[in-house]
């Protein structure tokens, strides 16, 4: 049986470590001979460039020899190789690009704002988050947020409110998204009991903009769910897929809303 805190340190290494590093690391770790292992040790660790890093393997190191002594040294660099080339490609497979709403430039083409939330809308097939500021005017939102509830995603949107200790809204949030959007989707709210407070009274703003589709797809943007925001202002954001980043945000609103920081509203 393997102990839990040394998978957890190969896994620390991989995912945080260049991999070219890491095969450095590996073959010097293949060549120990553990009958002196303070100075087998010492000669691992003096090899790493970074004092950080040089910490983080005699860690592991230290772990190894202390929990899982059998282990030789040949498996613990194939096990380093193992997640290091894992995590590499999982890098590999995450793409970003910059999308933009505005006036063009001569440099390189960006994607509309409009599509890349359209893209993420549209590929969801389980499980769609969707948070903004303001919501109005989206009548091509609002027809590919139906469409995805036909497709039986289970669709989140998170929006702000400006009177949540009453139920209200000072524009209706509801209306704008349409019955067809809140008769299939879960929407929420941050209740200003939930929310930092100045001492002269004024309260946190509910300021985020982002959709993720399946944990897969990530937007992140300055523009708010308006025709506005959407055609005719300056706004920027990223569209990332794969990697940890949208897991990352679905994960986050999720505990946020299982311990009551963000509930559901009735219509």
């Amino acid at each position: 049986m393997y102990s839990k805190d040394l998978l957890n340190q190969i896994s620390a290494i991989a995912n945080e470590v260049p991999l070219h590093l890491i095969k450095l690391l590996a073959a010097n770790v293949e060549g120990m001979t553990v009958d002196n292992w303070f100075y087998a040790r010492n000669q691992v660790v003096q090899s790493m460039p970074q004092p950080n890093l040089r910490a983080q393997v005699g860690q592991l190191l230290d772990t190894w020899h202390r929990e899982n002594p059998t282990l030789t040294p040949q498996s613990l660099a194939l096990a380093l190789l193992a997640a290091a080339q894992t995590a590499d490609q999982r890098r590999r497979s995450q793409s970003t690009s910059l999308v933009w709403t505005g006036p063009t430039s001569q440099g390189p083409a960006l994607r509309r704002t409009d599509q890349a939330l359209l893209q993420v809308i549209n590929t969801a097939r389980q499980y769609l988050l969707v948070v903004s500021f303001a919501v109005y005017k989206i009548a091509n939102i609002r027809t590919a947020l139906v469409k995805a509830a036909e497709r039986g995603v289970t669709i989140k949107i998170c929006v702000e409110a400006p009177e949540p200790s009453e139920g209200k809204m000072t524009y209706d949030t509801i209306k704008a998204l349409g019955k067809s959007i809140s008769k299939h989707a879960t929407v929420y709210i941050w209740p200003k009991d939930k929310r930092p407070q100045t001492d002269d009274g004024k309260y946190g703003s509910f300021h985020v903009k982002c959709a993720v589709a399946d944990e897969e797809l990530l937007f992140i943007s300055s523009a708010n769910l308006t025709e506005y925001a959407l055609t005719l202002n300056m706004e920027l954001g990223v569209l990332i897929k794969g990697g940890p980043q949208p897991r990352n945000v679905t994960a986050h609103f999720s505990r946020l809303m299982e311990d009551g920081v963000l509930v559901p509203v009735e219509e």
